[in-house]
């Protein structure tokens, strides 16, 4: 051997056995080998780190390919899976590593490669870990991680079942939720199709946030598996059943939340939704006659509403099973004859008209004909419609919306709603795609399923954007995916029961909000009192169902009724009286925390943080706020304690820390602690934090569109605030305008005063710069933007408003 070639083989030889190279460090973030995987630290302690005692499926890594069966009735999923070894790692090594930028193997016993990993940190605190099988046959690919004795584990999209999920298996797959819910994990109940399994959601999502103060988000459009700690108590395990998909890690970046993070890179941050979600809506029904009766009756008894929303605009009946929209997807003129004229009545009176839409395509209906003859349905792999029994109970299919022709025609029925004087509409359902098909796109339906309902959010968008015209326009969803909160300005919650059970009524409503918004989503609302009832699950809507939803309508960021499927038999807003002042009261309530909601969505818009926000976006460090899911903060400052149980009168609820005031009165309570308060069947406890501001309009406001007199419409009120404060911290606010108000300690002063001059009682309804103490508190009328009160000093800036301020307490 020549000199030049022994030199070329000791190189070689030394090359090959050269130490790996050093873990990837992404800023505070270290990818540390551990042998069969890596631990993923911050500041040297693991937030991820792979199960140590794992083998065969629960394993670092594990692959396999495997079949499914999957058995789907009425929107529901049932799935088996074919016996198949897994295929695992049993080490790991990094091949490549930049500062960017690392690219690893796992290779299996035969020292074979299985998976490669790639992991990048696009911005600081962010880490995409992006797995993919080496054998591209491959369709099951699971991690398994070790789960801390002390970790939560809150999110995963709309879940009726709390906001931890500690000790659950989560299938994220959308679908309907079912009427009622198994609240086990193991196993389909045996009329699975009607009664929902435990995790069977229309809006699911496949993130979490960590109490170790971290959010993982799955980025991928296939069905995942998230054991959380359930099947093996010490693991968490996730699987994804695709060959490939990238696991995201958001640690923060000092002032910047994880959530914040994660909404501007995979979940999407909430489009703003125009001023009229934040007023109260209204569902009117059964032909023009009654919306117009409807519309009379609120603005005759002075309650604010700024919607009436129309479900059988396309036609209804009375059927055995409830009041049925017809499904078609035109205007019954019978019903609504003169619907142009009726819009522009509506619209004279302060409201918005909007209607109903979906994709089904139901047998004996025109637009199913048109359908077919131009070929816009899902379609099986041999070319035939795909069809299934639908909510009617009819062969029904769906509309291919990958099919360009068909975007094209859907749309062109939603604008010719909007040409007929609707402003909006209900975006119903979205869940219900099959697996066994094949879109005109070449996708197939078990990959194509969880993105439906996010393309058919952006038909709806892409109709409203064509719009410029200055009409506050909106349309609202149940069903989503990953960044549908850029496209649906609205999401509710879906079809609850009419009852107060906990499996599937009025309790789950918190649930179902808080964990959308530890998503991101933040402008969200409910059914008012429900929608589910028949004579085998429950009864109708009762009137102390009515108050306690109305009270928790108000108190969330979207308050609106629906007459439900017993339309005719449901309690409602105007049954006697008393319930027509209780709703009165409530949508006052509602309508003047406009200024409250508006600012503060443009906090969800910017960082993602929610109106609705579960108790850890705040107090990450109190551990009970981890399993509390029926409290929530309301924006910043609001904290609410819904009664959720019947025949309740007082309720126990937690406090994190701080202090607080109660609006109903008394003195000031300091958390965390756990709290029994009584409640009347009219409230809903509520508690402000200290140096808490909360702008609101006056009282007399009816609605937030332009208005013909006697209603007080938005421009007659847009420069009046009455502002809650609450003494004892220092507070700020900001409205979207940029009129931002700041409450500041001051112990130098010690009495009431403006530009220096002490306040004297009110002495006329019309005076400024006194206080007022005929209310239940003391609110100080001012002249400009600032005042001093004993230990406080209170200013606004930016555009001019005419304040009144109202003390939560005395100082």
């Amino acid at each position: 051997m020549t000199r030049p070639g022994l030199l070329l083989t000791l190189t070689a030889l030394l090359c090959s056995c050269a130490p790996p190279k050093g873990p990837p460090v992404f800023g505070a973030v270290k990818l540390e080998p551990t042998g069969a995987s890596f631990a993923v630290q911050k500041d040297g302690s693991n937030l991820l780190a792979p199960f140590s005692a794992g083998s065969g499926v629960t394993a670092p890594v594990a692959v396999r390919k495997t079949n499914a069966r999957v058995e789907a009735q009425y929107g529901a999923f049932k799935f088996a899976e074919s016996p198949g070894d897994w295929t695992t790692s049993t080490q790991f090594t990094w091949d490549d590593v930049g500062q960017t930028k690392a690219t690893g193997t796992y290779r299996g016993a035969d020292k074979s490669p299985v998976v490669t990993v790639e992991a990048s940190s696009p911005a600081p605190g962010e880490l995409a870990l992006t797995y993919a099988a080496v054998d591209p046959a491959m369709n099951r690919l699971s991690l398994t991680f070790a789960c801390d004795v002390v970790e939560h584990f809150a999110g995963f999209g709309a879940q009726a079942d709390g906001i931890d999920h500690r000790g659950h298996t989560v299938a994220v797959w959308t679908s309907e939720p079912g009427i009622g819910k198994r609240m086990q994990d193991d196993e389909y109940p045996e009329l699975w199709f009607l009664e929902g399994t435990r995790h069977a959601s229309s809006y699911p999502l496949p993130t979490f946030l960590s109490s170790k103060g971290h959010q993982v988000v799955v980025e991928t459009n296939a069905r995942s598996v998230f054991e959380v700690c359930s099947k093996t108590p010490d693991a968490l395990r996730i699987e994804v059943w695709a060959q490939r998909f990238t696991l995201w890690l958001f640690v923060g970046d000092g002032d910047t939340h994880p959530l914040t993070q994660a909404t501007g890179r995979v979940l999407g941050r909430p489009v703003r939704p125009p001023p009229i979600a934040f007023a109260p809506w209204n569902d009117a029904i059964f032909g023009a006659a009654e919306v117009r009766r409807v519309a009379r009756v609120l603005r005759d008894n002075d309650v604010p509403s700024s919607v009436l929303w129309t479900e059988d605009f396309r036609g209804g009946r009375d059927e055995g099973t409830g009041y049925r929209l017809v499904e078609d997807w035109d205007l019954d003129r019978t019903l609504y004859p003169d619907a142009e004229g009726l819009s522009r009545e509506l619209a004279e009176a302060g409201f918005a008209w909007h209607a109903y839409f979906n994709t089904f395509l139901v047998d004996g209906e025109p637009v199913t004909d048109v359908a077919r003859r131009d070929g816009h349905f899902v379609k099986k792999a041999d070319g035939t419609a795909a069809t299934f029994q639908g909510v009617t109970f009819k062969p029904t299919g769906l509309a291919d919306l990958s099919r360009p022709e068909t975007r094209a025609w859907v749309k062109s029925y939603l604008r010719q709603a909007l040409d007929q004087g609707f402003s909006g509409w209900m975006a119903d359902f979205g869940e219900w795609l099959p697996t066994d098909v094949v879109l005109a796109d070449g996708t197939s339906g078990l990959d194509a399923h969880n993105r439906y309902p996010h393309d058919w959010a952006a038909v709806n968008a892409e109709v409203l954007a064509e719009r410029r015209d200055g009409v506050q326009r909106l349309f609202f969803v149940r069903s989503g995916w990953l960044k549908t909160n850029e496209l649906a300005p609205v999401v509710w919650a879906g079809d609850q029961r009419t009852s107060f059970l906990p499996d599937d009524g009025l309790p789950t409503v918190v649930s179902l909000g808080l964990g959308l918004g530890l998503a991101g989503v933040s402008t969200f609302g409910h059914d008012i009192a429900g929608y589910q009832s028949n004579s085998a699950t429950n009864p109708p809507s009762t009137k102390e169902l009515f108050f306690r939803w109305t009270t928790l309508g108000a108190l969330s960021p979207v308050m609106r009724t629906h007459h439900g499927i017993d339309a005719r038999s449901n309690w409602r807003f105007d049954k006697d009286t008393e319930t027509l002042a209780h709703y009165r009261r409530w949508a006052k309530f509602h309508l003047q925390l406009f200024p409250y909601l508006d600012g503060a969505s443009v906090d969800a818009e910017e960082r993602g943080l929610p109106l609705m926000r579960a108790l850890p976006l705040a107090y990450p460090t109190d551990r009970a706020a981890w399993t509390t899911s029926d409290v929530y903060l309301l924006g910043p400052s609001l904290l609410v304690a819904p009664v959720l149980t019947q025949g309740a009168v007082s309720r126990t609820l937690h406090l994190p820390p701080g202090e607080w005031l109660a609006l109903a009165g008394g003195g000031r309570v300091t958390g965390p602690t756990e709290l029994t308060t009584s409640c009347p069947v009219t409230e809903i406890p509520v508690y402000f934090k200290a140096g808490a501001v909360v702008p609101r309009l006056p009282e007399q406001v009816d609605t937030l569109l332009p208005a013909a007199p006697p209603a007080v419409d938005w421009d007659d009120v847009a420069t009046e605030r009455l502002v809650w404060l609450a003494p004892g911290a220092n507070g700020r606010f900001s409205e979207r305008d940029g009129t931002t108000y700041e409450l500041t300690r001051a112990a130098e002063v010690t009495t009431f005063r403006e530009n220096g001059q002490g306040l004297a009682a009110c002495t006329s309804p019309t005076q400024r710069s006194c206080l007022d103490r005929s209310t239940s508190r003391l609110r100080v009328r001012l002249s400009g933007q600032t005042v001093e009160f004993p230990g406080h000093r209170f200013t606004a800036s930016g555009p001019a408003k005419r304040i009144t301020v109202e003390l939560l307490s005395e100082p």
